[in-house]
């Protein structure tokens, strides 16, 4: 048997990592790499937070990534992922807003098309998120009414009639700015399926929504390795299930992980009548569900 030429291996090798290396650098500027925006530090000095943007926002127009980082003078108390729905742009500071308690930090994050989000790290190192009714720290009626305001102004200017003020009036309103979240429904599927399959590693029950509704996820398993979560897919062909996908990822070294990398470990149907939890067995959505799965949402 002939044996390969060393130059051959050697000019295949140096082909293979002119291809591969510059690919794994766009992959990590575009997804994993950390910008730090500013730090800030308590009143007392003892910790700090630490805000990143991380990689590039998700490609059209989808939401900008980043990572809260609370430190202490000797160690890293806590450390929380976010994101910012912000038309495809990045997020800088004036999107978020901190305030310092005795035994917390609290950040507020805004974006131009999301909720206000409030993130809370205790100093004992629990986090927390939860979507609040405001939309860049101010109550949707005030932005009625600066809506208003603005109308008024212009029809003063402009001499415009009565009708035509009416009208400016109701345009200049976002049209979804009194939309609430529908999200009761899919929360009760989250914890019918956290109380079915979590662990003792999940903590208690806790929906994270993120920038959007289609960015939720629960968290169902954490070690100091992986994470098992849960994501919100959409209704079944029939209306009659709400499809959750368990993901399971890996963690970095820092703790950190990536959802873009997470691989299906199983797909599961919530029965709305019955609030029954079906597993599909599913670990691609190509694949062929138990027949119980297939019954339910067919």
């Amino acid at each position: 048997m002939n044996k390969i030429p060393k130059y051959v291996v050697i000019i295949a090798c140096i082909l293979v990592m002119v291809v591969l290396l510059p690919l794994g650098y766009v992959r990590y500027k575009t997804r994993y790499e950390a910008e730090q925006i500013s730090v800030l530090t308590s009143p007392d000095g003892d910790y700090e937070l630490v805000i990143y943007s991380v990689g590039d926002p998700d490609f059209p127009f989808g939401a900008a990534h980043g990572r809260l980082v609370l430190k202490g003078k000797e160690k890293t108390v806590a450390y929380r992922s976010f994101e910012v729905a912000n038309d495809g742009a990045r997020f800088d500071e004036s999107d978020l807003k901190t305030t310092w308690y005795i035994d917390r930090v609290e950040v507020v994050v805004s974006g131009s098309e999301q909720r206000d989000e409030l993130v809370t790290m205790r100093f004992n190192g629990q986090t927390s998120s939860r979507r609040l009714t405001t939309r860049y720290r101010r109550e949707d009626t005030d932005i009625e009414k600066d809506s208003e305001q603005d109308s008024a102004i212009t029809e003063k200017a402009s001499g415009d009639s009565r009708e035509n003020a009416e009208s400016s009036t109701d345009s200049s309103v976002d049209p979804d700015v009194n939309d609430q979240p529908e999200n009761k429904e899919i929360t009760v599927g989250y914890q019918a399926i956290f109380e079915k399959y979590s662990d003792a590693t999940a903590g208690k029950f806790e929906v994270y929504y993120g920038a959007s509704e289609s960015s939720s996820r629960c968290i169902l398993s954490e070690s100091d390795t992986t994470v098992e979560y849960i994501v919100y897919d959409g209704k079944s062909e029939n209306d009659k299930c709400g499809l959750y996908v368990r993901y399971r990822t890996e963690k970095g070294g820092d703790g950190t992980y990536d959802y873009g990398s997470a691989e299906i470990e199983d797909i599961y149907a919530y029965v709305f009548s019955s609030g029954e939890v079906i597993s599909s067995g599913k670990t691609n959505w190509e694949d062929t569900g138990t027949d119980e799965f297939e019954r339910a949402t067919e």
